[in-house]
This record gives structure tokens, C-alpha cells and sequence, in this order.
């Protein structure tokens, strides 16, 4: 029923060609706190519905054909980003089975140990402590009173945190404060299944044919807060690094925690990258030549439904249509 409805609105509305963004799969060996990780078999099924009104490409490929010019229409393409082991438990299996191209992003300086990534390692171990310690956290690791104020906001209580790393150490954990994370990860009785591949693990996903690799930068930092000579090196080295290796990878930028400028974009072509990936949740739809490429952000328990009407342009053609519709109304009623 949901297949043929798709169909039936492709048929009539089509699509401007779109990216999905994914970060890990969880498995029962696994596991994950977050909405940011889907379940393996989520995955499957959304690859399973893209399959019935869109064709599945690879990233360069899709990138390709915008910069020539030519149509996007109907086009979709699957990148992950972080470049997390867990991919190699269940995704690979998945896109070779069924021959599905997936564009990896990759985190460098985390490839090189196979580090774990500090929201994971924050959202992990939540869970496992009361909401008093908690807040005992926010204050050991030096978070300000109003960066802890809440407002009534209805937020995941990791969203501050989050914040404030973003804004005052620029995306990068400190290491003065790991004693207090390790500390929690204890109480917590917690440590996340969750981490990069090392670059060995990224050359064993490279020997299927489905698979390329993109840029995420060296550090994984807010783009955007960094001085120019910064942004470069984190671009660049990041790809030099997955050249090094003799990696599939394409001169794509994604950029971390979707943050970016016009001077970041610059910055990236300075470094040699062809296109850059931001978020969004919208498809190519009206994009102008330069503008960085929006994805979709795919979250578990997300309706698929709803995805899929996102993807063929529904929402975006609703949205302009109500805002057209209320200007023509403010025009009218200026007008009298």
C-alpha cells in the first residue's frame, strides 16, 4: 500500500535528486543510546522503499552529473558519516547484496586508533546515572550556570553539553576533561560499542567495489570557528591522509556537525574539494550552482512515510506553496 502510494505521487511530482545522511548502524553487538544511529534492519528497509521510486547512486556519480549540468531528477544517494566501525558488522553485507553504492566519510586523526567519539561516549553513558550526577558532571567539567539553565526547552539533557563543547572548545573534547568523562563512564558502568575504523578496517570496506570515501576533516571541529589557515589543514590533511592509504576516496567535503560559512566553503575549494555536503533535510531542489549540497539527516524511528515524502519534494512544494499563498493574502490586505 505505502509502495504504491509513493509511486503514484512520484509519478505526478517527481524529485530533484537528494542525499541521505546516516552516521552508524546498530546491532545487538552494537548498541547505541543515541537516535543518531539507526538499526540495521531500518536501513534495509529504507533501501528496500528508495528502490521503488528512486534509483540509488553513488555520491560521485550524483555530484557529477550536477556539476555537468545534467538532471538529478529521481536520483538518491547514501553517505555515512564519522566512518564508524560498525558498518563493517552489517551495512557492508547489505550494500553488497544488494549492490548498493554508499559514500563513507571519514574523521582522520579517529581512523588512525579507531578512537571513540566523544558524543557518543556522552550520550552512552546518560542512561546509566541519575539526573543529580548528571548535573554534578555539567559542573565538574566546568559548564557556566547558564549554559546549565534548561528554561523549561524540552531538550535531551546531552543538548548543553553538546552546546557547549561546540562554542567553547570547537567541537574537539579537551583532554582536561577526561578524567571527569572517564569517571562517569564508570558509574555509569558504560563504554560505547561505538568508534571509528582504523585506517586497516577502511581498507578491508574498500575492497567492495559499492563503496567510496568522502572528507570529514582530520579533527571532527566546528568549521567555522577555526582561523583560515586551520580550516585548510584539517581539509586537506584529512584527504592527503585517505589518498595516502590508496583509498577510493572523491573530493567531497562533509561538513562536522553541519556547521559552515562562505569563508569555510571557500576554504574547502582552496584545499581541492569539488563539491561540500551540509544539511538541511531538503532535496537539490531551487540550489543555486555554488550552494553546498543538502542531506536528509536519518534518525532512528523516523517514519518512513514521512521520509519518503521529504525526499520526492512533497514538503518543500507544501511550504512554498503556503508561503506564496500567504503573501498573495498580506498582498491583498496591504492592498485594500
Amino acid at each position: 500500500m505505502m509502495g504504491g502510494l509513493l509511486r503514484n505521487v512520484a509519478g505526478r511530482v517527481g524529485s530533484d535528486g537528494a542525499i541521505l545522511c546516516y552516521h552508524s548502524i546498530t546491532t545487538p553487538r552494537s548498541p547505541s543510546a543515541t537516535r543518531l544511529h539507526v538499526p540495521l534492519h531500518e536501513f534495509e528497509t529504507t533501501v528496500r522503499l528508495l528502490r521503488r521510486f528512486a534509483d540509488i547512486v553513488a555520491l560521485s556519480d550524483l555530484v557529477g552529473r550536477r556539476d555537468s549540468g545534467l538532471r538529478t531528477a529521481g536520483l538518491v544517494a547514501l553517505t555515512f558519516d564519522d566512518g564508524y566501525a560498525a558498518l563493517l558488522e552489517g551495512v557492508r553485507q547489505t550494500v553488497e547484496r544488494d549492490q548498493v553504492p554508499i559514500t563513507v566519510f571519514v574523521v582522520s586523526d579517529a581512523a588512525r586508533t579507531g578512537s571513540r567519539y566523544w558524543w557518543d561516549r556522552l550520550e552512552d553513558a546518560r542512561p546509566g546515572v541519575s539526573a543529580d550526577r548528571w548535573r554534578e558532571f555539567e559542573r565538574a567539567v566546568g559548564m557556566p550556570p547558564g549554559q546549565l539553565r534548561r528554561d523549561g526547552a524540552e531538550v535531551s539533557p546531552f543538548t548543553p553539553v553538546r552546546q557547549w563543547i561546540l562554542t567553547k572548545y570547537r567541537g574537539r573534547w579537551p583532554a582536561e576533561l577526561e578524567p571527569a568523562l572517564q569517571t562517569l563512564e564508570r558509574e555509569a558502568g558504560v563504554s560505547t560499542a561505538q568508534r571509528s575504523m582504523t585506517l586497516e578496517e577502511l581498507e578491508r570496506l574498500a575492497a567492495s567495489p559499492f563503496v567510496e570515501f568522502g572528507v570529514h576533516t582530520r579533527s571532527h571541529p566546528v568549521l567555522p570557528l577555526l582561523n583560515d589557515e586551520e580550516l585548510e589543514d584539517e581539509v586537506a590533511g584529512c584527504y592527503c591522509v585517505l589518498r595516502a592509504r590508496s583509498l577510493p576516496v572523491i573530493p567531497v567535503l562533509a561538513f562536522p556537525f553541519g556547521e559552515f560559512d562562505h569563508r569555510t566553503v571557500r576554504a574547502a575549494r582552496r584545499a581541492g574539494m569539488r563539491a561540500c555536503l551540509a544539511l538541511g533535510n531538503r532535496t537539490f531542489r531551487g540550489l543555486e550552482c555554488s550552494d553546498p549540497l543538502p542531506r536528509f539527516c536519518v534518525t532512528a524511528g523516523q517514519p518512513k512515510w514521512r521520509l519518503g515524502l521529504r525526499l520526492l519534494g512533497v514538503e518543500e512544494r507544501v511550504r512554498a506553496f503556503v508561503s506564496s499563498s500567504r503573501s498573495a493574502v498580506a498582498g491583498e490586505t496591504h492592498g485594500e
